[in-house]
């Protein structure tokens, strides 16, 4: 949607500099694509300088260019800037920001001002502007968003403003890192603001407005999952993979350390894993949510998919997690069904759940994957057998590897957690400010033996901690134990009000939060470049509104502590 608005924005009120930018494609990049960054079409040419000019960013390549990758993103940004104010200023941009910025880069008179007065080449207006515009710009909007939703509606609600105070302390902190113009991780703070709003959003609405908005949410959900891990399935069954254009995305097949599964848009095993675990959540919370019979058929046969699709993604992390949530609602089911007077039943209840559901759901994709390889062979034969090649064997979809060595070790995360310390003792600044997202593992894995160097430290907890320093910290310990807390509150409550639905919505964020503890999925994701795309995040604080609003609705103000 944002790519398509951005077209047609600058194919209309920003059409001039678009033409001039096509005209320059064709001149100096005859031949060449463009990539599609942020609804701009990104080129690199010999040219020394930059230019935006409409939909086209240009970039210089060679030593300058993409061989400093610092460098050639902070200029990507700051043209990203140019092409923001080309799409607020229209017509008006040639004039205003692109003739004089030309000046003032290469007329002789503005070059020996700049020598004379030690001035910077971005200390001009235009200039100035578009390094603010690039991120500033953006983030005022989201976050203007979030202070009037807070302002208006959530003066009580404890759990939006801790987070806004640490996307707000995000901020803080980059700036603090040498970072004034969000050049290096405007991605980062932005999607923090973002979810403050999306958070406060579910304390807006009331009961009747968040079924109606969580219809439409597990509709979007299952119908995207639902036709990406059904061609995902197919095509990984068939022992192939595809490139789905524009962009030539791989999808379909991945053979690392010999375990075939599902590749989704490109993103590793457990990123894909957790995008169907949230999915099958919602399928769960819309078969106690729909009134209609009939369309709980269609419902179970999407979370049936999400569940397999799990299981062929070979993240013991999310299937751990899966475990536990079935346990969780088995509970919930108990409690609903049968009439338990005493506490030590509820906790007999619970422990049985655990104990039995847990491993043997476990257990379960072990059991699938061993089908699905003989569905494999089955078509793999059929396929390939008409063609006279009889040598062709199915897919080997189960897991190899030594379940308890790994658990002895937690797949190495041990030496992680233990570089934690040693880390703030060699770099003290972090436990006051943090640190860069991509220098985040810089020192830990230094304390870290292990051929492959990490890239977080595979608690979000941790990664929060090193990012953020201890202040970041504080304020994402204390929104969680709020949420915990709430999450609690609404799983066991009796209110009438509460059905089994919106007492559902609890097991994914109990899950995201486990999730969590192993690997980084809140409150740090985009600080890698695969994040933009990733929508973990965001369904998280998507859900976990809507929980606290219903929690809010039947107990505005938690119990505090009597005192004797």
């Amino acid at each position: 949607m944002k790519k398509t608005l951005c077209f047609l924005c600058q194919c209309s009120w920003g059409a001039a500099q678009t033409l001039l930018g096509a005209a320059f494609w064709l001149l100096f990049c005859p031949g060449k694509r463009p990539a599609l960054w942020r609804g701009a079409l990104v080129l690199c040419w010999k040219q020394k300088a930059g230019a935006s000019l409409g939909l086209f960013l240009f970039l210089p390549e060679g030593p300058d260019g993409p061989g400093c990758p610092a460098l050639f993103r902070a200029m990507r940004v700051h043209e990203y800037g140019h092409f923001l104010q080309s799409m607020l200023l229209g017509p008006l941009y040639l004039p205003l920001i692109a003739l004089p910025s030309a000046l003032w880069c290469f007329l002789p008179v503005c070059v020996r001002l700049r020598e004379r007065r030690k001035m910077s080449y971005y200390d001009f207006f235009p200039e100035r502007w578009a390094d603010l515009y690039s991120f500033y710009g953006k983030t005022l909007v989201v976050a203007v968003i979030a202070l009037a939703l807070y302002i208006k509606r959530f003066s009580f609600a404890a759990e939006v403003k801790l987070v806004w105070l640490y996307a707000l302390w995000l901020l803080v902190s980059r700036m603090l890192n040498s970072d004034m113009y969000m050049v290096r991780e405007s991605d980062l703070v932005l999607t923090k603001f973002l979810c403050a709003a999306v958070l406060a959003t579910g304390l807006v609405l009331d009961a009747g407005q968040r079924r109606r908005f969580m219809n439409w949410f597990c509709l979007a959900v299952g119908l995207f999952y639902f036709c990406s891990g059904l061609l995902a399935i197919v095509v990984n069954l068939l022992d192939i993979y595809i490139y789905l254009p524009p962009e030539g995305v791989l999808f379909g097949l991945e053979v690392p350390e010999s375990l075939h599964y599902l590749n989704v848009f490109n993103t590793n095993r457990t990123i894909s894993s957790l995008w169907f675990y949230i999915a099958l959540c919602m399928m769960v919370y819309q078969f106690f949510a729909c009134k209609r019979r009939a369309l709980r058929i269609p419902i179970v046969i999407a979370g049936l998919l999400f569940y397999l699709a799990i299981g062929m993604c070979f993240s013991r992390t999310v299937k751990i997690v899966t475990a536990g949530s079935v346990a969780m609602l088995a509970v919930l089911l108990a409690f609903r069904y049968l009439s338990f007077k005493r506490l030590w039943q509820k906790c007999l209840v619970v422990l049985i759940c655990a104990a039995l559901l847990i491993p043997l759901s476990f257990k379960s994709f072990d059991w699938l994957s061993s089908l699905m390889s003989q569905v494999s062979e089955v078509l793999i034969s059929q396929v390939y057998g008409e063609q006279g090649d009889e040598s062709v064997s199915g897919v080997d979809l189960t897991d190899s590897r030594d379940l308890k060595e790994d658990i002895s070790n937690l797949s190495e995360r041990g030496q992680i957690y233990a570089s934690f310390i040693p880390t703030l003792k060699t770099d003290p600044k972090r436990i006051l400010i943090g640190s860069f997202a991509d220098k985040l593992m810089t020192v830990p894995n230094t304390f870290i033996v292990f051929p492959i160097p990490f890239t977080h430290m595979h608690n979000f907890l941790l990664e929060v901690f090193m990012l953020t320093g201890l202040p970041g910290f504080l304020l994402v310990a204390a929104f969680c134990l709020l949420l915990v807390l709430r999450m609690l509150h609404l799983f066991f409550t009796k209110d009438p009000r509460i059905g089994l639905a919106e007492k559902t919505l609890t097991i994914p964020l109990a899950g995201i939060l486990l999730y969590g503890m192993f690997e980084v999925v809140i409150f740090t994701a985009c600080g890698d470049r695969r994040a933009p795309t990733d929508m973990r995040e965001l369904s998280f604080f998507i859900i976990a509104g809507i929980v606290l609003g219903y929690s809010h609705d039947i107990l505005p103000k938690l119990p505090g502590l009597k005192r004797k």
